[in-house]
Order: C-alpha cells, then sequence, then structure tokens
C-alpha cells in the first residue's frame, strides 16, 4: 500500500487500508492488481479522474489532423476579390489544411468551361498549391482539391 503522501507503507491488512483511507478522508484506488500482492494507494480518486480526463483531452486537442476549407469561385470574379481568395488559400495551405477549390458556372457560362480549367491552374500555381485530384465536374460546378506544394531538398537539386 502508498499513502497519501506517496510514501510506500509495505502489505498492509485490507480491513486497515480501509480505515486508513476512511480516516484520511480519500479512497483506496486499486493501482496494480496483476502485482502479488496487489497495488494500493490512497488517494482523491474524483480529482485523479479529473486530471486523467483533462490530459486526454489535452492529447486529442494536439493530434488534430488536417481540414478540407473550401474557396467558391465565379468565372467573372474581380481580379482583387481572386487576390483576396488566393491570399486565403495561402494561408490555409502554410496551416496543413487541404483547399476544395469550387468554380460555379451560372446560365450560359457553361460554354466556357476550358476558362474554367485555365482559371482554376492559375489559382493553383498562384496560391503555391499542388492539385492533389483531377478537376471534377458536378453539373455546373467545377472543383478540385489543392494541397501544400512538396518542396525539393537541396541535395536533389
Amino acid at each position: 500500500m502508498i499513502d497519501a503522501g506517496g510514501i510506500p507503507q509495505g502489505v498492509v491488512n485490507i480491513d486497515q487500508a480501509l480505515y486508513l483511507a476512511y480516516e484520511s478522508d480519500l479512497d483506496l484506488v486499486e493501482v496494480n492488481a496483476n502485482a502479488k500482492p496487489p497495488v494500493t494507494k490512497i488517494m482523491d480518486y474524483g480529482k485523479y479522474r479529473y486530471t486523467q480526463e483533462k490530459q486526454e483531452s489535452k492529447q486529442k486537442s494536439k493530434s488534430k489532423g488536417p481540414q478540407l476549407k473550401e474557396i467558391r469561385l465565379g468565372l467573372k470574379i474581380n481580379q482583387h476579390d481572386l487576390d483576396f481568395k488566393i491570399k486565403q488559400a495561402q494561408k490555409f495551405l502554410g496551416e496543413g489544411d487541404k483547399v476544395k477549390l469550387t468554380v460555379k458556372l451560372i446560365g450560359r457560362e457553361m460554354m466556357f468551361s476550358s476558362k474554367v480549367h485555365d482559371l482554376i491552374n492559375n489559382f493553383a500555381a498562384e496560391a503555391q498549391g499542388e492539385p492533389e485530384t483531377k478537376v471534377e465536374r458536378l453539373g455546373n460546378r467545377f472543383s478540385i482539391i489543392l494541397g501544400r506544394k512538396k518542396e525539393i531538398s537541396e541535395d536533389k537539386k
């Protein structure tokens, strides 16, 4: 048994261990059941559980993976708006996220699907993103997923 101060007390009768825990207004917790004799510790179990859960949630928040951010464009987008969207894409890619670029065509714009491919390719080049998928068409929408460009190491140049 280990007391509340962390000092080992040696082999103690279960009744005596429960009494000591009751006297100190704490809980008797079995730490290692496989050991001979089993190892127990006098501690505040509620506080112990709270710290464990807090530590687990901190680890989960740190292990957040890349997200998929979407940027929508139109075929008649203004140059200033396009520059702003490119800066947003660069920020997302710099944070390690992926960017889904979607271009929506309205009405007679469907005739100019070749301009969509030019717009997407120019956007990817200026945002320093690397296309991870081919341009997909779903009705009047064209979309592509961009990832961070793979940097070429100095020894391969």
